[in-house]
């Protein structure tokens, strides 16, 4: 299985991304990963330092996922020109995912919204599109969570790297929007969740089974959930397991195991 994820900006997937791509990752899943614009305005260096520094700092915060794609596109103009598209969809075709991770269409940063737009209209078509989170969630209702606490300290050091961008107000960020949509979901306190949202479109009307499987047991089933990943910690009991499903908006009913579907 193959998973591409496409970032406006370098740090753009360590903070909206980085959780549910490493649970991928430990599923044996291939993780690809794009940076499209050289992040040139993060800054007020000399901008061809300003580059080079967040593509190192990119490179060593997505170590653990793999060496990143730099498409090299000017940062805040992203989308202005034709040739944007061609490069966008050249990045896509090298890799042929069987999912696409990228931002959402109604983000707050024109670069995050003319990304989607592309990707959308390049690849809607041939691959399925998971867009994830916006910037504390505003005009976002997702219908797909993850828990991420596993991997949250992984997530809180691959945004640290980013020096230029003094990294620490976004890991505050990504601590209070993860633990908020963890909370959203009941989950216990102390842990933390991504959320994304897909939009069914022909010929990808439902991607559960490209998803890593939940770990839900059978023994849960009649319990309402959505489309998501429960990675439940094996510390939990069984009890407290049934009072922390993550109730999601978009309710299916499990009957015979993780993600069967009583519709």
């Amino acid at each position: 299985m193959k998973i591409l994820a496409i970032g406006a900006h370098p740090d753009d997937i360590e903070i909206f991304m980085f959780g549910f791509l490493c649970s991928c990752k430990q599923k044996g899943y291939k993780i690809s990963t794009v940076i499209a614009t050289d992040g040139s305005l993060g800054g007020s260096n000399d901008d061809n330092k300003l580059i080079e520094n967040r593509k190192k700092e990119s490179k060593d915060g997505l170590n653990k996922l793999g060496i990143p794609l730099f498409l090299n596109l000017p940062d805040g103009s992203l989308g202005n020109e034709n040739i944007h598209t061609n490069i966008v969809k050249n990045s896509i075709q090298k890799v042929t995912p069987d999912l696409i991770v990228t931002h959402y269409y109604k983000d707050y940063h024109s670069d995050h919204i003319n990304l989607s737009k592309i990707v959308k209209n390049v690849a809607g078509h041939y691959s399925p599109i998971l867009y994830c989170d916006t910037m504390m969630g505003i005009n976002f209702l997702p219908n797909y969570y993850v828990d991420i606490t596993k991997f949250m300290n992984d997530k809180i050091n691959s945004i640290s790297c980013h020096k230029t961008q003094k990294p620490e107000r976004f890991i505050n960020l990504a601590k209070l929007m993860n633990s908020y949509r963890s909370a959203q979901c009941n989950a216990p306190e102390g842990r933390y969740a991504e959320a994304y949202f897909f939009e069914p479109s022909f010929p990808f009307s439902d991607i559960r089974k490209i998803l890593p499987e939940s770990s839900l047991k059978p023994g849960l089933k009649g319990l309402p959930v959505s489309l998501l990943i429960l990675l439940k910690d094996s510390s939990i009991k069984p009890k407290q397991k049934e009072s922390s499903v993550w109730l999601l908006r978009q309710s299916i009913f499990l009957t015979e195991g993780p993600f069967s579907n009583s519709q």
